[in-house]
């Protein structure tokens, strides 16, 4: 999320690779290995270890064929349509991202979108109800987050304060159970050489965002946050956080389509770049995937 505005302005070249990311749909082949492979090898009864070799290719193929199919081994839109495990691709934005124009984004392959609310116990992001607004006239699904700030305040008494508004401009924007996405927490700030506290700091917000809301709140956050913010913290209170939905940022994985993971096994959401493009709203903007299909989604969703 990175929550500023980008340095520099694209050049020419960029802006003509970058206006190809709004276009590219996730897909799976011959040499893929994750999650998401794991998630195609369960749907195809093939052995389900997440590496997509040979046999698995072999198997899908088949599949392919018997429901009519294009059969070429490859794991994309309408064969994750048939077996009901889309993955969606989706934005985040914040004020930082200017004045955008939801009809146009509705054009795109982008079918959903996490708009920015509030950071610390006062700011409200500007812009917020009319994003949401404009977000869900246009038929997107539409979740928002809060940039925590575990940094300024030392206690747990801060986590909740901050939950607090939080939930606040949930509620002003007209956020509702079971049809928009679930909560998001941020995570990329936090009280340095204190994991402990930082990770008490998010279980406690999480805790409270549930209680109040009745839905699990997703947590977004990168490697480099629990290498150098999270994973001294005790097991108890790391098992605690991860039980928690993750939003994963990763824009350099090694693996195309599955990001490097800590302290959680699976990912929900990917953030796979924060420099994409996307028709009707003007600079860079982060490109996401959220995969699964309708079960994940109504797990997001707290149904």
């Amino acid at each position: 999320m990175r929550d500023r505005a980008h340095d520099r302005p694209l050049d020419e070249a960029e802006q003509v690779d970058r206006q190809r990311v709004d276009r590219v749909m996730f897909t799976l082949k011959n040499g893929n290995k994750g999650q998401e492979v794991k998630r195609l090898q369960e749907n195809i009864n093939a052995t389900a270890d997440g590496d997509f070799g040979p046999k698995t290719e072999a198997a899908l193929k088949e599949y392919q064929t018997c429901h009519g199919l294009i059969c070429d081994g490859i794991y994309g839109w309408a064969t994750q349509e048939s077996m009901g495990t889309e993955v969606w691709a989706g934005i985040d934005v914040s004020s930082h991202n200017g004045k955008i124009n939801w009809k146009k984004i509705t054009k795109t392959n982008n079918v959903w979108a996490i708009i920015k609310l509030t950071e610390g116990r006062t700011h409200k992001n500007k812009g917020r109800k009319t994003n949401w607004t404009g977000a869900k006239k246009n038929g997107l699904l539409v979740g928002g987050y809060h940039f925590a700030r575990p940094d300024t305040d030392k206690g747990v008494r801060d986590a909740v304060a901050e939950a607090a508004a939080f939930v606040d401009q949930l509620k002003y924007v007209g956020w509702e159970h079971g049809v928009d996405l679930a909560p998001v927490v941020d995570a990329e700030a936090g009280m340095k050489t204190d994991d402990q506290y930082n990770a008490e700091w998010f279980v406690k917000f999480c805790e409270y965002v549930e209680a109040r809301l009745n839905v699990k709140p997703i947590v977004y956050t990168a490697k480099w946050y629990w290498d150098s913010y999270l994973k001294h913290a005790d097991k108890e209170t790391l098992n605690k956080l991860c039980a928690y939905p993750v939003w994963w940022a990763d824009y350099n994985a090694k693996n195309p389509v599955d990001p490097n993971l800590r302290g959680w096994n699976n990912w929900d959401i990917w953030q796979w770049t924060g420099y994409g493009s996307c028709a009707g709203i003007k600079g860079r903007v982060d490109q996401n995937w959220l995969p699964g299909g309708k079960d994940a989604l109504e797990r997001l969703k707290g149904v």
